[in-house]
């Protein structure tokens, strides 16, 4: 296996986890400078590679070889279904049909497809997985790691990674949310592939915005506040109520995926698996179950890697579902 650090680098936080013979070596979380790898401004995309180097130098990882994600809200990446046919036949199709999927001019992005085998949704077909980046985002990738020191082996969607360190081979029908600060991803897994994805620009962000001008809180106090009390009737309730509607926009996102997958699909949805920083609000999971009739859990991507004693596992538990992009890509097999 390569030796490599799996590297998420969200909006609010950078996390990276380096692992050999699936065993932990190490992992490392910081706050990020706050700004996105989309951005058009040159001082941003330095403030980013001046961050990446000082967490690389406080992570104390053995390589400056990196695979990193790129959030689902930065690419387009679609589940299609195609007549059965071989896997020549398949690739020489999507080439010559992918304008038609991509919004984008072909000549402008990186683009690639997976075939994922027999469809769920429409028997008798096959479901591709179509992802086209952006060049002038993956050049951005390179150049932002390259001022930071570091060496960029492969990009990887978020949900392909948090597949491998959160659905492993499970076969059974699973959906995940991954809340970030800024977006929330939703994908279903199903016979062990992806079989529909897509992102909302609705996040933990917004959560504090709703509550810092319901209580005229500044962002930090807002931000601890929905920690401490999240989705709970405490504080007479005055927590939820502020933050409840806007997190009811992904609930309402969380049902339309549900109810869609679960008309075209002969296997049942079992559950929902939330990953995230917002995982770990208090309530949630119950106010998701009951609001979907789901049962829902948090991502533990630690289940699927070994952890030597000298990591304490308390502290991992509490960051589980935040290290789940980092793991899967950490994870990553060549």
């Amino acid at each position: 296996m390569a030796d490599f650090v799996g590297l998420d680098i969200g909006t609010s936080t950078i996390k990276g986890v380096q692992v050999k013979n699936r065993t932990l070596l190490s992992y490392h979380q910081m706050a990020s400078p706050g700004v996105s790898m989309a951005s058009e401004d040159a001082a941003d995309l330095k403030r980013l590679a001046d961050s990446l180097r000082s967490f690389f130098a406080e992570g104390r990882f053995r390589t400056s070889d990196v695979v990193a994600s790129v959030p689902e809200s930065q690419v387009f990446a679609r589940v299609i279904s195609l007549p059965q046919m071989g896997e020549a036949e398949i690739t020489s199709t999507v080439q010559n049909e992918a304008q038609q999927y991509v919004p984008m001019p072909l000549d402008q992005v990186s683009f690639d497809h997976e075939i994922l085998g027999p469809s769920e949704l429409e028997p008798g077909k096959v479901d591709v997985l179509l992802v086209a980046v952006p060049k002038a985002l993956t050049n951005k990738y390179l150049q932002v790691l390259r001022d930071a020191g570091l060496n960029l082996i492969s990009l990887e969607t978020e949900t392909i990674a948090i597949a491998r360190s959160i659905i492993g081979e499970s076969k059974s029908a699973v959906m995940v949310a991954s809340i970030g600060a800024s977006t929330t991803d939703i994908a279903v897994f199903s016979g062990g592939a992806l079989r529909f994805t897509r992102s909302i620009a609705t996040g933990g962000q917004a959560l504090e915005r709703a509550l810092s001008q319901s209580f005229n809180l500044a962002p930090g106090q807002a931000a601890e506040y929905i920690r401490t009390y999240g989705l709970e009737e405490k504080l007479e309730g005055k927590v939820m109520g502020a933050i409840k509607p806007v997190f009811d926009i992904i609930v309402e996102e969380l049902k339309r995926t549900q109810v869609f997958f679960s008309s075209r699909s002969p296997r049942p949805l079992e559950r929902l698996i939330l990953v995230g920083g917002t995982a770990n609000l208090p309530g949630v999971l119950v106010y998701l179950a009951d609001s979907l009739g789901l049962e829902v859990a948090r991502g533990n991507p630690w289940e699927t890697i070994a952890i030597p004693t000298n990591f304490p596992r308390e502290p991992l538990e509490e960051i589980a579902p935040s290290f789940a992009v980092a793991a899967g890509l950490a994870l990553k097999e060549f």
